[in-house]
């Protein structure tokens, strides 16, 4: 016998079948769990990725303005200290430079003024990043 059945029963049982029905709709059913928890999985599986793409995007400007910095450093250093640049006749003078980066180098340029023996233009280059600069020469 079904509760929404018109019957002779009594009362009593009508109030019970009205209380079964509204239970019945106060839960949820297992397929919408089912889908509730694959939507959270796939929403947090899209949320971590998005969070490691700007981890590595702010690792990778961190390492960026190191490198602007290391240059910027040494192009500082070489204006505030006369340096030996290349005599006019060689024309270029690389030389490294110890940076904190570890293993890679700063590269270093002269290239002399034609007509001025006390300047030079100053090159310094890392990992793609390179300032040039007129300097003044011992």
């Amino acid at each position: 016998m079904t509760c929404f059945r018109h019957t002779e029963r009594s009362e009593v049982s009508r109030a019970s079948c009205i209380a079964h029905a509204i239970n019945s709709r106060l839960g949820f059913t297992l397929p919408e769990v089912c889908v509730a928890l694959a939507v959270l999985l796939i929403g947090t599986t899209a949320m971590l990725g998005a969070w490691n793409f700007f981890n590595r995007e702010i690792a990778d400007e961190r390492y960026r303005i190191e490198r602007f910095e290391n240059v910027l450093s040494t192009m500082e250093s070489l204006i505030a200290n006369n340096s030996n640049c290349a005599d006019s006749l060689t024309g270029a003078l690389s030389q490294n430079v110890s940076s904190s980066l570890g293993s890679s180098a700063i590269s270093v340029r002269f290239t002399r003024v034609p007509g001025n023996s006390h300047l030079a233009w100053a090159v310094v280059e890392h990992g793609g990043c390179s300032l040039k600069r007129l300097v003044r020469c011992r």
